[in-house]
Order: structure tokens, then sequence, then C-alpha cells
């Protein structure tokens, strides 16, 4: 009996701690300041209007696209999965650090932070560049990045897309590959003060 008792011990443990791993896994991260402005101002409507934002600070959302892999200071953003455009988020002014990592990529983040142009993210990266005594060196031996990606989607339902394979949550059907043109960098960015990235689905 004592035997039996220990072993039904030890199963409540393990599935305790497989309870508590998976719900730190479900949690969102927050990362830098908290979030002050409730109203979500889409990206797309940044990405069309980009004079209008210049200057505002906003709270937006997107797909993290890529990010560095230097320091985890910055991170590119897609407002949809499928998108040809993106901003960089910088977060090089302040102490944010994203983990650097493949597998943040791909999530969805909501984050604060003003609207700048690309010139001006331009010259606070070399600033930071400088300040960390870093240098960009040439790698003549790297490949030139690709000029397409592959994403995947339902057949069923054209608003299932995600960066890997998988099955559609609606009708279990396999999702499909595709490729499309690699995103490129608009003429703005955003100096980010705070971000929450949700956890994949």
């Amino acid at each position: 009996m004592e035997v039996v008792m220990r072993k039904v011990m030890a199963a409540s443990a393990v599935l305790v701690l497989v309870a508590i791993t998976v719900n730190a896994i479900q949690q969102d991260q927050q990362y830098g300041d908290a979030l002050t402005i409730s109203e979500v101002t889409p990206l797309h409507d940044i990405l069309n209007a980009p004079g209008d934002f210049i200057g505002k600070e906003v709270r937006t959302a997107g797909y993290i696209f890529e990010m560095c892999t230097g320091s985890g200071c910055w991170i590119g953003l897609l407002p949809s999965v499928d998108s040809e455009h993106a901003v960089k988020i910088s977060f090089m002014a302040t102490d944010v650090r994203f983990p650097i990592s493949d597998e943040t990529t791909g999530h969805y983040v909501e984050l604060q932070g003003t609207i700048i142009t690309s010139e001006a993210e331009a010259a606070a990266h070399a600033e930071h560049m400088e300040t960390e005594g870093e240098e960009h060196v040439h790698d003549e031996t790297a490949e030139a990045p690709s000029d397409i990606r592959t994403i995947y989607f339902c057949p069923m339902h054209e608003d299932v897309v995600q960066e890997g394979e998988g099955r559609c949550p609606l009708c279990r059907m396999n999702l499909v590959s595709k490729e499309i043109p690699a995103p490129h960098y608009e003429g703005i960015a955003i100096e980010g003060t705070g971000a929450i990235i949700k956890e994949k689905k």
C-alpha cells in the first residue's frame, strides 16, 4: 500500500510540474515598459499613411519576421504573416532585449513606441554600435538574404496562415506551403518602449 501511495504521489508531482511548465509556456511575455495606450493602431494603417504618424506614439501589433541576432535589441514586424512589408522596431535606446532564438520569430506581439523615419533609426543604430564598441564587418562568404520565403495556409480557410507546417485549427486539414516575396522594410521605424509577445497558438 505504501509503495502504491508513493507512486501516486510521485505521479501527482510530475503532473503538477508539467502543468506549471505548460502554464509558463502559455503565458504572454512582457518586455520593457507597460503598454499605456489602450487603442491598437493597425500596422497596415501606419504603413498606408506613414507621414501621418511620424513623431506620434502608438500601440500597434504584428508578427515577428526576424530579429537582431547580436543583442536582441530590434525586431522586424509584419502586419500579417503573408505581408511583403515590414517595419523595424528598435529598442536600442532602452534596456529591452528579446531572447535571441528561432522560437521568437513567428510570434504575435503588441508594442508601444514612437514612429520615426528609417534614417533616424539607422543613425540611432550606428550610435548604438559605436557605444557598444561593435563594428559591422561584411562577411563575403555569407549567403545573400533570400528574396522569397515560405508560408503555410489552409486551402479551405484563407485566414489561416502561419510560418511553419501544421494543421488548420478549424478543419484539421494539413496546411499547404506557398512561396511569396520576402518582406522589405519601409521608410519608417518604431522606437519602442515596451512589448508583449504572445505565445504561439
